[in-house]
């Protein structure tokens, strides 16, 4: 009914208005329409816009203000003395808003690290209005924009300045205030960022002779040395359940080409490296030294197979066999890779671990294997492709925390330094003194040093670029609204963070690593404005480069008497935690596959070895639990990975099978062997033993250990069967570790053999031979007729002598 009450209360002053020209009928008849409509329109809105709350922006949404340019980004000592902000505001409400205005506010300079991000959103009470509110419409209708821009100088005697004495981080605010229309004044909106003051310029309007010393230099008494990870990563793409050897490769999808093409993701995040590390533009090295390319094996993996030519799904289908169409970015990924090859070779590498794999899963799911291809061999990966070596013994974990798992599982791979974030609770945002999260190497165990990064700095890179996203490390309290700011803005929070810790000398530890995301989507003036701000702080003085090696020698030097650091742990329903369930099934089907993969062989032929034939479905087993997924979405895609990979490695244990007769065997004899065929489908060759169940009375003879080629093997089987019957004989392929392969096979089998009676009788009827043959010859040796013979005829009595006679003359003459 308030509406209702809103449309009478106008209508009654459109009466009073029109009284006074002498048109009351025609009000009556308006103010009767009105309230008829008003009433309608209670009955049909049955919850009603709430009005704004006066000095505050309301619950409901009327205006957009958003920063599109800051002039200077950095405001140094050589810089314009005049900081603007322009930006627009947008009516994004379901009502017109009259006399939108807007003003520049400031507040104190951040003093803890914490505050880097509790600066950007919640309450405003740090906050002072620089000047006056600017007017930029006197009325906004929906959808409608307006422009403004907003002067200030950095600090001046004489007019409103941003009052900024010293080099420091400084919030600054625009806040936006209108009159929705039902409503009263309030402030509707506001857009937060930080401004890095690194030299406090002169006042503008001082014209004395000392204006120019009267400027404010930085510190650099004590230099920050700085390490700067530059991430080249990717989302997993490869196809899930296809094993090594498979031309050409499959990708779930072509988004990889376009990244990788000019103007792409990859291709910015490159050329940015490759810009800011130039005998040009670096040519005393200073920023090479201090940045280092933190690679993902999986990226060049997939890069590196695209070069040969590859294949896309059609669909959502990722099934081996889907549908698939050729990919386009066979020539951009072979320019990409080159240059990257290039310039591994004049700066740091330092691999991530495989796929960006989520080690605390990894450590769940207890396979030693998997958690050496996710670490330690993840670097002779990077200098197998790349044809560099890259740095050893750093685990860079940008997109997680350090849990207790992840450290059982880096200290038993012979992994010497962790990076990672620092505990956020470590920051106190009370404190009067300046704090930081605590970034001091210490021992997390006595094999592996932590060298914490500050969780604050790294958030505010993750929300850089054009898809911001919130560190599953990141403390909830010092979450920020991320879509609400524009990228302007997201990008001064990022320069300011990096530059924080070396404008404060009080802060310690001096020492500082940047690692930003591994997903970040930066644009061009993004990445260059980062690499510049390093740059900046190194030639300023602020800071002295730090290689990593430098880094990871220093921090192994930390004695074993250090303090111990907060482990976490990630408990279940924790954002970004994989499910126990995909845990387990990781573990059963890594435990299957190393079954198999211990009995494959090489092929003498192709040269594809078995471990290298299976080492695709391991893979993908670490990219089943890949932290360069989101959070929310990482179990559902987790478990469809996984079901295509265990039905993958169901068919190889399928592909090697005793071929199934096609009816019964029949033998001639008890000796007889029993022929049979092997069939391998897989690509390499396969030790395996045939095990033969027979029934009592049929031995089968133990072929013992064979090597099955791919393809079919004839066998002759040596079997002995003591009877005459048809018998049921069952048959199986096992590896040499007793793992079953294919499908077992029932053979029926007839013999016409007749055992132990038919023996008897050969035995029998042999001795009668060797009887009668030993008595003739007993008889002839004696010259005595056998007696068998007395019955016979003589010779010389036969009705055909006298003509054998006479024949045998005429032979002789």
């Amino acid at each position: 009914m308030s509406r209702l009450f809103q449309v009478a209360t106008r209508c009654a002053r459109l009466r009073r208005a029109c009284d006074r020209h002498g048109q009351l009928a025609v009000v009556r008849l308006a103010v009767a329409v009105g309230i008829l409509v008003g009433f309608s329109g209670a009955l049909t809105l049955p919850i009603a816009a709430p009005r704004a709350a006066a000095g505050e922006p309301g619950a409901t949404a009327f205006v957009q203000i958003r920063i599109d340019q800051v002039t200077p980004q950095i405001v140094t000592t050589t810089s314009e003395p005049v900081v603007s902000v322009s930006g627009t505001v947008t009516n994004i409400g379901d009502r017109p808003v009259r006399d939108v205005m807007v003003r520049l506010e400031h507040a104190p300079a951040v003093n803890t690290s914490a505050g880097l991000r509790t600066n950007l959103d919640g309450s405003t009470d740090q906050y002072e209005a620089v000047a006056d509110f600017l007017t930029v419409s006197s009325e906004l209708q929906r959808g409608q924009k307006a422009a403004f821009t907003l002067s200030a100088p950095v600090r001046s005697l004489t007019k409103p300045s941003l009052a900024v004495a010293k080099p420091g981080v400084y919030p600054l605010l625009v806040n936006a205030n209108g009159t929705p229309d039902y409503g009263a004044p309030a402030r509707l909106d506001n857009a937060r960022f930080l401004l890095p003051v690194v030299g406090v310029p002169p006042d503008p309007l001082d014209t004395s002779s000392d204006a120019l010393s009267a400027v404010v230099a930085p510190d650099t008494s004590k230099p920050v040395p700085i390490t700067m990870l530059w991430p080249l990563a990717d989302r997993p793409r490869l196809a899930p359940g296809v094993p090594g050897g498979t031309m050409p490769v499959r990708l779930t999808d072509d988004e990889l080409a376009t990244s990788l093409a000019t103007g792409g993701r990859l291709d910015i995040l490159l050329a940015a490296a490759e810009f800011a590390t130039s005998r040009d533009v670096d040519p005393d090295g200073a920023v090479s030294r201090s940045l280092c390319l933190a690679v993902d094996p999986d990226l060049l993996v997939t890069v590196n197979a695209m070069t040969g030519g590859y294949v896309v799904d059609d669909g959502a289908d990722e099934q081996p066999g889907a549908p698939t169409h050729p990919g386009t970015g066979q020539a951009g990924a072979a320019s990409w890779l080159n240059r990257l090859r290039a310039l591994a070779h004049r700066m740091c590498v330092a691999p991530l671990p495989y796929a960006e794999a989520d080690l605390d899963a990894v450590q769940r799911v207890g396979d030693s294997g998997l958690s050496a291809s996710a670490t330690s061999a993840a670097g002779d990966v990077v200098d197998q492709i790349l044809g560099v070596t890259a740095v050893r013994g750093a685990t860079l974990i940008p997109d997680g925390s350090l849990t207790a798992r992840t450290v059982a599982l880096l200290s038993a791979n012979a992994n010497s330094v962790v990076i990672a974030a620092a505990d956020p609770s470590a920051d106190d945002t009370a404190a009067a003194a300046p704090v930081a999260a605590d970034t001091a190497p210490r021992r997390a165990s006595p094999q592996l040093v932590f060298a914490p990064f500050d969780p604050a700095v790294g958030a505010a890179f993750a929300a850089t670029g054009s898809d911001p996203v919130a560190p599953t490390y990141l403390n909830a309290a010092l979450a920020v609204r991320l879509q609400h700011d524009s990228e302007t803005a997201r990008r001064q929070d990022a320069l300011a963070s990096m530059l924080w810790r070396t404008l404060r000398p009080g802060v310690t530890p001096r020492a500082e690593v940047l690692l930003p995301p591994t997903s970040w989507k930066l644009r061009s003036d993004d990445a260059g404005a980062i690499l510049t701000t390093l740059a900046t702080a190194i030639r300023s003085g602020l800071a002295v480069p730090r290689p990593l090696p430098a880094l990871i020698v220093g921090a192994s030097a930390t004695p074993p008497a250090a303090a111990t650091p907060l482990v976490t742990s990630v408990e279940e329903g924790q954002r970004g935690r994989f499910d126990n369930s995909v845990v387990a099934t990781i573990a059963n089907e890594v435990g299957r596959l190393w079954g198999l993969t211990a009995a494959l062989t090489s092929d003498a032929r192709t040269g594809l070895t078995g471990v290298g034939y299976t080492a695709p479905l391991r893979e993908d087993m670490l990219r089943a639990v890949s932290q360069a997924q989101r959070p929310d979405t990482r179990n559902g895609l987790a478990g469809r990975r996984l079901e295509i990979v265990g039905a993958a490695i169901d068919d190889l244990f399928g592909a090697v099978t005793i071929v199934h007769p096609t009816g019964p065997y029949t033998l001639a004899t008890e000796h007889s062997p029993l022929p049979l065929a092997l069939h391998n489908g897989l690509a390499v060759p396969i030790r395996v033993r045939l095990h033969v169940e027979a029934p009592p009375g049929v031995r089968v003879t133990d072929l013992g250990e064979m090597e099955l080629p791919p393809g079919y093997l004839p066998l002759r089987v040596p079997i002995e069967v003591n009877f005459t019957q048809r018998v049921a004989i069952d048959a199986t392929l096992r590896t040499p570790g007793d793992v079953p392969l294919g499908e077992p096979v029932r053979l029926s089998v007839h013999s016409n053999a007749y055992g132990k009676v038919l023996f008897a009788i050969t035995l029998s009827a042999a001795a009668v031979l060797v009887a009668l043959a030993g008595r003739r010859l007993w008889h002839r040796f004696r010259g005595q007729p056998d007696p068998a013979d007395l019955d016979r005829p003589d010779a010389a009595d036969t009705p055909f002598a006298d003509e054998d006679r006479r024949v045998g003359q005429e032979n002789r003459v």
